[in-house]
């Protein structure tokens, strides 16, 4: 599997020349480099990890693409790939990547009204208040339902599962 780097301005004429050559997307993402090796020598913080097959000579390949500026942007592949829509949506959702040229870029697994995007490295973790709701007391005390084999009026065995009863009581 081969890997390339992408500048975002040739990103459109790669991916129609790749399109051309039989390549198809497999998957897009989002990648946020803050803290991985090599991130400080890099001019850019986000890109995007296009991964494509080629099934007539059964060959993969990654296109990493760069996301420049504030906010990333990034050309819209939709109209080469169909299946990038909702790819780039989800990027755009969890990293605030955008993508130029999309005709409908919305938040696609958070609630409109969210702020901030979830996948950063910096977003803030754990500043959400969860309210826990109590659960139901579950009723254990009918016959066979019971954690305490005396209680259920059953017979248990030696690892706890219910005796099956004799042939006399099943026919009566």
């Amino acid at each position: 599997m081969s890997i390339e780097v992408v500048d975002a301005r040739q990103w459109v004429e790669r991916a129609e020349s790749m399109r051309a050559e039989g390549w198809m997307m497999l998957d897009l993402a989002g990648l946020d480099r803050l803290g991985l090796d090599g991130a400080a020598e890099r001019d850019h913080r986000f890109e995007i990890v296009c991964q494509l097959v080629r099934r007539d000579v059964k060959q993969r390949t990654s296109l990493h693409v760069t996301a420049e500026g504030d906010p990333p942007t990034i050309p819209s592949v939709t109209h080469v790939w169909g299946l990038a829509a909702f790819a780039e949506r989800e990027a755009f959702d969890m990293y605030g990547i955008h993508f130029e040229g999309h005709e409908g870029l919305s938040r696609i697994l958070m609630p409109d009204e969210w702020s901030g995007h979830p996948l950063r490295k910096d977003y803030g973790v754990g500043k959400i208040t969860i309210d826990f709701k109590p659960q139901p007391f579950l009723q254990t005390d009918t016959p066979g339902q019971s954690t305490h084999g005396l209680a259920s009026d059953v017979e248990l065995d030696a690892l706890g599962q219910i005796k099956p009863a004799d042939d006399e009581a099943r026919h009566e």
